[in-house]
């Protein structure tokens, strides 16, 4: 974190249940030790109160951690995520964390910084952010999706199915995974695309690397662009761009954060299934 800002923005979801009385615990911890703290009423926060931070806390869950995306990014505020939800990959902290333990990591005594990519969309002259995956799905339940797919202006083809899934390395263990995609390493330079439920059956994952940019044509009229979650209601089916961003996200982590220890016990990854029975 750098270490000439003082102050620590703190982004409740106070829909969570004890939130708000967590954000209080830490900030006045970190007030004790000379941090400048805000404790933002607003959920999701403004752009503009990422300003000066030397961290964001997140408190709430994965979903609490997309929402700061693009402050975090526009002012280059590493994000502290603290997980009161059920699965939460990416806020790698809970609410079991201590006050000594917090004043250890903001003061970077036990903590390090992991950079992550992030997908950027752009029609017209609107761009977006993604942190997990862009998608693009017919708007109607029922609906089928057809869209031409080019690669640095080479075709690559045409997807029939349900829809289209672009995911950064972190977004590979969302919805990437449950529509069948790889698993990507957070660290490797590449981006997924991943066909959900292809009426062509050969029609696999793609991994691209992270200087390939794409073109999408939707051929039909009915679709919808959806960023981490949420649809962005302002695409008409543009032709569509996604590419990796120059801009990248940064996490604070505790040190010696392991990625597949997060898997492992994220996704019940277990042993040796031949010695469950030993």
């Amino acid at each position: 974190m750098n270490s000439s800002k003082n102050k620590i923005l703190f982004a409740v979801n106070y829909g969570k249940a004890n939130a708000e009385s967590l954000a209080k615990r830490l900030a006045k911890t970190a007030r004790a030790i000379g941090f400048e703290c805000v404790i933002d009423g607003k959920f999701p926060p403004s752009e503009e109160a990422f300003s000066d931070a030397k961290c964001c806390c997140a408190i709430g869950g994965d979903g609490t951690i997309l929402s700061c995306l693009n402050g975090a990014v526009k002012h280059d505020a590493p994000i502290f995520g603290i997980n009161l939800g059920k699965l939460g990959f990416m806020a790698t902290f809970t609410d079991a964390i201590t006050d000594a333990e917090f004043a250890d990591i903001i003061t970077s005594k036990n903590s390090e910084i992991e950079t992550r990519a992030i997908l950027k969309a752009q029609f017209g002259q609107s761009g977006f952010f993604a942190l997990n995956e862009f998608a693009i799905k017919s708007s109607t339940s029922a609906g089928i999706l057809a869209a031409e797919v080019f690669a640095d202006g080479e075709f690559v083809a045409e997807f029939v199915g349900d829809g289209l899934i672009f995911a950064t390395p972190t977004g590979t263990s969302a919805y990437n995974l449950s529509a069948g995609g790889p698993l990507i390493h957070p660290k490797a330079r590449v981006f997924a695309l991943t066909s959900i439920c292809p009426h062509t059956l050969s029609n696999r994952s793609l991994v691209f690397d992270s200087e390939t940019k794409l073109e999408i044509r939707v051929k039909n009229p009915n679709s919808i662009l959806i960023q981490d979650g949420n649809i962005i209601s302002s695409w008409t089916q543009q032709p569509l761009k996604i590419e990796v961003a120059p801009q990248t996200v940064k996490f604070v982590r505790p040190a010696g954060h392991s990625h597949f220890s997060i898997l492992r016990t994220k996704l019940g990854w277990g042993g040796n299934p031949r010695n469950l029975h030993m």
